[in-house]
Formats: C-alpha cells, sequence, structure tokens
C-alpha cells in the first residue's frame, strides 16, 4: 500500500487494534501521514496511545464512510490522498470479546454493535422489529439456504418467544433458540448453526454493506491519480458488493471489444478521460499468514488503482445509444423469441407439414406391369 508514495497522505479504515496501521507507519517517510478510523471505543483508546506515540498518526472515532467530511478540517482535500485501507467485517478482538456478544458459543450480553454508544442493542432490537423485516434481514445477511424457509422459521421462534415474553436476552440463550428452530444440535458442528443469524443481525445493526459502498465511493474520491485502495474481504457477499461499486468505476481496458466496436461506427465520439478505478490484484493469504492466523483462509486482498481514463459504464452507455448496436443484439433476441412462441402444438403442425413436403417432392416409383402368359 505505501511502497510507492511512503511520504504521501494514507488512510486506515479500520484500525482495529492498530495493526495495519502499525506495518503501514513502518513503511512510510517521515513526511508521511496516516490517519485511522473506527467505531468501537476499545479501538479508540488503542489508536490514541498511538497517537502519543507516533506524531504522524491521528485517530477519528468515525465511520470510514465519513473520511471525507471528517478530514476535511485537517487540509485533506480530494484526490490529495496516496492510498486507503479497508479490512471489512469484525476484528478478532471484538469477536472474541464476551462482553460485546458476537459469538454464539460463548455467554455474554446480546448486543453485536460495533459501536456501543450509539444505537440499541440486538436485545432491544428484537423486541420490536416486525416479522416480515426480520425473514428479509435474517435471509439476506445469513446466506441461510433452504430457499428462505430456514429465515421464516427462525423469525418465527424468535417472534413466538417474544410473544411469551421468553426471548433471550443473552448470546448463548439465543443461540439455542435459534439452533431449536433449525432442528440442529449444537454440539458436534462444524459452525454453530446460529452463526450466521447473529452475522445477519450484526451486519444490518451496524449498516455494514451500506457503509461498504460509502466508504468506498469517499476512498475513490480521496485518492489522486494512481493513488490506491485495498480491501480486505471475508465473505462473498462482501466481494459482490465490492464487486458493484468497482464495476461502476471500472476504467475501459484497451482491449475490450465493446470498444473495438465502438471505435469503428461511423457516429461513435472519442471517449472523454476521467477518474476511474483499475483491479490490479486480487491477492490470498500466504502460507506464514496461514499458520499464524488460520482465519485468514477465507480472506481476499483486493488492490484497485485511480486512473485518468474513460470509465467502462460511459463507454456503455454509448454503444447502446448508436443505431448499430441494435444489429449486432437483434439476431439473438430474435431467435430466443422464436424459441419461446414456437409452442407443442406448433412444432407438431410444422413436423407435420415438413412430412407432407417430404412425401409430395419424393420421387415416385414406377407400377409393375403384369404379364400375362397364355
Amino acid at each position: 500500500m505505501v511502497a510507492p508514495s511512503p511520504g504521501g497522505i494514507y488512510i486506515d479504515g479500520t484500525f482495529g487494534r492498530g495493526g495495519h496501521s502499525k506495518a503501514m507507519l513502518a513503511a512510510m517517510s517521515l513526511t508521511g501521514r496516516l490517519h485511522g478510523f473506527d467505531m468501537d471505543p476499545e479501538a479508540i483508546k488503542v489508536g490514541k496511545e498511538l497517537m502519543a506515540k507516533d506524531p504522524r498518526f491521528t485517530i477519528h472515532h468515525a465511520p470510514f464512510s465519513s473520511m471525507r467530511k471528517v478530514l476535511k478540517p485537517h487540509g485533506v482535500k480530494p484526490s490529495s490522498v496516496a492510498g486507503v485501507f479497508l479490512d471489512l467485517g469484525i476484528s478478532s478482538p471484538q469477536f472474541d470479546d464476551t462482553s460485546r456478544g458476537f459469538r454464539p458459543e460463548a455467554d455474554g450480553p446480546l448486543d453485536l454493535r460495533f459501536d456501543i454508544s450509539k444505537g440499541v442493542p440486538a436485545s432491544e432490537f428484537l423486541q420490536t422489529v416486525p416479522h416480515s423485516e426480520l425473514v428479509q434481514i435474517i435471509n439476506e445477511y445469513g446466506e441461510e439456504s433452504a430457499g428462505g424457509d430456514a429465515a421464516r422459521r427462525i423469525a418465527d421462534a424468535i417472534c413466538l418467544a417474544r410473544s411469551r415474553g421468553e426471548l433471550p436476552t443473552r448470546t448463548k440463550a439465543f443461540a439455542e433458540l435459534v439452533a431449536q428452530a433449525k432442528g440442529k444440535e449444537t454440539s458436534g458442528q462444524v459452525m454453530h448453526p446460529a452463526k450466521m443469524t447473529f452475522q445477519a443481525l450484526r451486519i444490518h445493526l451496524n449498516d455494514e454493506f451500506g457503509e461498504l459502498r460509502k466508504g468506498m465511493r469517499a476512498a475513490f474520491k480521496l485518492v489522486g491519480d494512481s493513488g490506491r485502495i485495498g480491501l480486505l474481504t471475508w465473505k462473498f457477499s462482501e466481494r459482490d458488493i465490492v464487486d458493484q461499486v468497482f464495476r461502476s468505476l471500472e476504467a475501459v481496458r484497451g482491449d475490450d471489444p465493446l470498444l473495438k466496436w465502438y471505435q469503428e461506427q461511423p457516429g461513435s465520439s472519442p471517449l472523454s478521460d476521467g477518474p476511474s478505478l483499475e483491479n490490479d490484484e486480487v491477492v490470498k493469504p500466504s502460507e506464514g499468514e496461514l499458520k499464524g492466523n488460520s482465519r485468514s483462509r477465507v480472506a481476499l486482498l483486493h488492490v484497485m488503482h485511480k486512473r485518468n481514463l474513460p470509465r467502462l459504464a460511459h463507454l456503455e452507455k454509448r454503444a447502446y445509444a448508436l443505431p448499430g448496436w441494435a444489429e449486432v443484439v437483434a439476431p439473438v433476441i430474435a431467435a430466443k423469441h422464436e424459441g419461446e412462441v414456437l409452442t407443442k402444438k406448433a412444432k407438431r403442425k410444422k413436423n407435420d407439414i415438413d412430412a407432407n413436403a417430404e412425401e409430395t417432392e419424393a420421387p415416385k416409383k414406377p407400377k409393375k406391369q403384369k404379364i400375362s402368359v397364355t
């Protein structure tokens, strides 16, 4: 992240306990500056200790999506940052702290907030959330299988317990309720049956996916030309959002088939350069990292660069508006339409007509003449 511009301005949007920030500071020159962000009060305490030791570092108790607004008073302008790093999801210290309620296996208050000074804990949220909304949250963020049935059954169990005044406020009891709703034992399982429900509630309460979308766009605005954005993802759902935002900002590649076709069209106008993103690489954890941190086996580091190139979305908009594009897609659409409207009855009729035509066109064999012998 730091190597190209050790004296630049950098942002660690997910400070945690400072592991990544310390590594970045070690690679930076004396003129470099690093701003850390976190929502967790415990992380802010650690950040203040680091800030006292290293004047190049400043910690901010704020979500990383607010980085543009927060850094403006510090003289950080758009396109002035050398790199932004985001480690998505929950940090290991948060996960292991039983008082935060992130682990279904351990007993603690059912909280699930990154910032315990804001919002309401999960135990209070579950007392008022409508059944339909709860089903949607568990289904969308919990990645439950069974076509939505699992999410509905979990929501049923929660609402039934709530109606009787028996809704658990502790993690272990709540996890048992979820496991019973799914009909699964909690012992002997590789993954606790309630893990994905805990994940779903955590993502919703902290608006993790909304933060990611806004944070990526804020980082894109702040980094300068050739600046880097690094995102460490842990789940498929996070990668889907990273991909969605990237596709909306993606730079046109020189070998893109659509670009070649567009440039050949008589009515095409030159594409203007502008801020865009190139996907540099996706890095998997090394063997050494896996030995030291087994949780990293599912992690992927996405590295993107900001460029001054035409944006692919702009190319697509222009190309699709050209008259020639209708001719490109028309044969595919026509073939699909023909296949859809051809019913079984029509097919049988067509086969009968074809068979009659073959009989009509086939040459008639000469009849054998009878020879009478007298």
